[in-house]
C-alpha cells in the first residue's frame, strides 16, 4: 500500500499544478508579467531560508539576485555554451559569499547581520555603477547569450522561462520543506526560538545559521540568472534595495517560516496590484491600502488562539514537528 500524502504535501502539488496550468493556458504577453512575479517570488522564497529558518533578517537578497545576474552574464560573455558550469558555479559562489557573512555577523550579535546585508546591497550598487567599463554602469548591459542546455540549445521565450522560474521555485520548496523536516532544520527553529537554550544542548548557532543563509544566497542568485537571460538587458536598479525591501514585506505579510503562504501572497497580490493601472496617480494610495490589509490579516491571524509564534517553539522544545 502506498504511504498516504500529508496535507501540506498536497497543498503544494496542489499550487503547483495550478501555477502549471497557468503557464501552459496563459497567452505569452501574459507571461511577461507573471515572470516578474515568479521573480520577485523566488527572492522571497530565498529570504524564507534566512529569516524563516534562522531568524536572520537579510536587505541584500536584491544584491545577491544582482551578483547572480552580472556573474552568469560575464561569465557567459567569454563561454557562452557552458551554462551547465557557469550557472552551478555562480549559484556556489554566492552560497558561499552569503554563508562567509553570516558567520562572522553571528558573533558579533543580533542587528550586525542586517545592517551588513543593507552594506551587501549598497556596496553591490555602488561596484556596478563604478566599473562602467565592465558592467555597463547606470545604463545597463545588454544580455546577448543565452542559457543553453546539452540537448535543448539555447533556451528562450516567455513560456521557457516561466517553466524555469517554476523549476527553480519547486526546487527551491522541496528544499525549504526537507530542511525545515530534518535535524539541522528543528535545530535552526530550536535556535530561532530560544538561543541561549539551543546553545547549551550543544547546537552550533554560527554553522547552522549561516547554512540558511547561504542558501538563501545561493537561491536569489540563482533568480537573478534566470531574470538576466530572460529580459536580455539587465542594470543596477532592477537589482536595488527596493527590491529586498519588497522580499521582506511579502515575506512578514505570509508569515516566516510557511512555505507557501508567502509566496501566495507574492502571486495574489502583485497580480492584484497589476490590474491597478486603470486608477492612475490613485494606484500608489490603493496599493498601499491593499498592501496595509494583508499586514494587518497577517497579524490578525498570528494572533488567533492557538496560533501564536510562540506554540511552535513549544512544538519544538517538546520534539513534536510544528505544523
Amino acid at each position: 500500500m502506498m504511504p498516504a500524502i500529508s496535507r501540506p504535501s498536497r497543498n503544494a502539488l496542489g499550487f503547483f499544478a495550478i501555477l502549471a496550468a497557468v503557464g501552459l493556458f496563459l497567452p505569452d504577453y501574459r507571461l511577461l508579467v507573471v515572470n516578474q512575479h515568479l521573480f520577485l517570488a523566488l527572492n522571497v522564497l530565498a529570504l524564507n531560508f534566512c529569516l524563516g529558518l534562522g531568524g536572520q533578517i537579510s536587505l541584500a537578497q536584491g544584491g545577491m539576485a544582482g551578483i547572480g545576474a552580472y556573474a552568469s552574464v560575464l561569465a557567459h560573455a567569454h563561454f557562452p555554451q557552458a551554462s551547465v558550469l557557469v550557472v552551478p558555479a555562480v549559484v556556489l559562489a554566492a552560497f558561499g559569499f552569503a554563508a562567509a557573512i553570516s558567520r562572522p555577523m553571528e558573533r558579533l550579535g543580533e542587528g550586525f547581520l542586517a545592517m551588513a546585508t543593507l552594506g551587501v546591497s549598497l556596496i553591490f550598487t555602488n561596484v556596478v555603477l563604478t566599473m562602467g567599463s565592465v558592467t555597463g554602469g547606470s545604463a545597463g548591459l545588454m544580455v546577448d547569450a543565452k542559457l543553453s542546455l546539452p540537448g535543448l540549445g539555447n533556451l528562450s521565450g516567455d513560456r521557457t522561462f516561466f517553466f524555469l522560474f517554476l523549476l527553480a521555485m519547486a526546487g527551491g520548496c522541496w528544499m525549504f520543506a526537507s530542511l525545515k523536516d530534518s535535524r539541522p532544520g528543528r535545530a535552526l527553529l530550536a535556535c530561532k526560538d530560544d538561543p541561549l537554550a539551543a546553545s547549551s544542548c550543544g547546537i552550533d548557532r554560527g554553522a547552522l545559521r549561516s547554512l540558511s543563509f547561504g542558501l538563501g544566497g545561493g537561491l536569489s542568485a540563482l533568480a537573478g540568472v534566470l531574470h538576466a537571460h530572460y529580459g536580455g538587458f539587465i542594470n543596477p536598479e532592477q537589482f536595488s534595495l527596493e527590491l529586498s525591501l519588497k522580499a521582506l514585506l511579502f515575506l512578514v505579510i505570509g508569515g516566516p517560516g510557511n512555505l507557501l503562504r508567502p509566496l501566495v501572497a507574492v502571486l495574489v497580490l502583485e497580480s492584484v496590484m497589476s490590474g491597478m493601472q486603470f486608477l492612475g496617480e490613485a494606484r500608489t494610495l490603493a496599493h498601499g491600502l491593499l498592501l496595509t490589509a494583508a499586514l494587518l490579516f497577517g497579524y490578525w491571524r498570528s494572533i488567533r488562539p492557538g496560533r501564536s509564534f510562540a506554540a511552535t517553539g513549544v512544538c519544538v522544545a517538546e520534539g513534536r514537528k510544528p505544523m
